[in-house]
């Protein structure tokens, strides 16, 4: 066989495998719908838990502290969420004069109260207090919470009041 002959066989062969795979690749063709469907969740983790050290001086028995950790908030539900608070359990506070939450340096999804929330003392509610309002469709970490403390100068040193604070993630319009 020479070689213009066997250039030709090579070319007819080569033109025979692309129309094959021309013809093979318009017969594959299809398609199909892709579905996205997202599942609700609506999630907060509260913040370590935190130690205010009071070190009176010139009669100041003032302390704050901040979360070294914060709280986290996750949803994607629709409609307006808030954070709320309350206090669960207390011992030892016949001293502590007061006990709440600095709105100033308190971090928020939303927004944050414009007042502190008071947990423990005068203008304390004995049930749930916003943290913060008004927000849709969040994913945040690390979100700070500072707390101040007041006691009577009748505070043992070798006491130490305890305060349990429960963080709810709920709807603007107070259902879950």
């Amino acid at each position: 066989m020479n070689t213009f002959s066997m250039k030709r066989v090579a070319l007819f062969l080569f033109a025979g495998v692309l129309s094959l795979t021309v013809l093979q690749t318009a017969a594959a063709q299809d398609s199909h719908t892709v579905d996205v469907k997202v599942q609700s969740i609506n999630d907060i983790i509260a913040p370590g838990d935190v130690t205010i050290d009071i070190s009176p001086s010139n009669g100041d028995f003032t302390g704050t502290a901040t979360t070294s950790d914060g709280y986290d908030v996750t949803s994607n539900a629709p409609g307006g969420k808030k954070v709320q608070v309350k206090v669960t359990k207390e011992s030892n506070v016949a001293e502590l004069n007061s006990l709440k939450i600095l709105s100033a340096g308190t971090s928020a999804p939303g927004e944050a109260s414009a007042n502190d929330v008071t947990l423990v003392g005068d203008g304390a509610s004995d049930g749930t207090q916003d943290l913060t309002t008004g927000f849709t469709g969040v994913d945040v970490d690390d979100l700070s919470v500072e707390f101040e403390a007041t006691v009577s100068p009748d505070f043992s040193p070798d006491g130490n009041a305890e305060v349990t604070v429960q963080y709810t993630l709920t709807s603007t319009g107070g259902g879950n």
